[in-house]
């Protein structure tokens, strides 16, 4: 009888973690060995030379962790060109991140939108800017 109080808490944290990820990311981008960020010159188009390559399992983490905590945005997004394109584990996302807010898109879903936390995206905005991946971007809302 004492272990029916322990199953339920269990089931109960079970679901309320369950609850906070969004399903964008799965097993084969957590286990991925790297991923792939292309700076975008619009939707569909990657600016050349900008191919980067990321194999530290920390920054791999960084940006999987992000990615399944982003809020869903209820309805049709219409938005401006991505920063970037992020190979993942066999997905594509697209990736707009400044300072303080990010969102992010899947590339088989581009109906659906979902805004980053602002603490991840400060923290992939730090990451970005330390290895100098934002060098050259075109800021669409306002300067960089």
């Amino acid at each position: 009888m004492k272990k029916l109080p322990v199953v339920l808490m269990c089931l109960f944290a079970t679901t309320v973690l369950s609850a906070c990820q969004n399903g964008l990311i799965g097993a084969e981008q957590r286990d991925t060995d790297k991923l792939v960020l292309h700076q975008m010159e619009r939707f569909g188009e990657v600016k050349e030379n900008t191919r980067t390559e990321v194999t530290d399992t920390q920054a791999i983490e960084l940006f999987a962790d992000a990615i399944s905590r982003a809020d869903k945005l209820q309805g049709i997004a219409d938005v401006i060109d991505p920063d970037f394109q992020l190979d993942f584990g066999g997905k594509t996302f697209y990736l707009w991140v400044s300072e303080d807010q990010g969102s992010v898109m899947d590339e088989s879903d581009t109906h659906a939108l979902y805004t980053l936390k602002e603490k991840d995206a400060e923290e992939l905005y730090s990451y970005l800017s330390s290895e100098n991946l934002l060098d050259g971007l075109t800021d669409h809302r306002g300067g960089r």
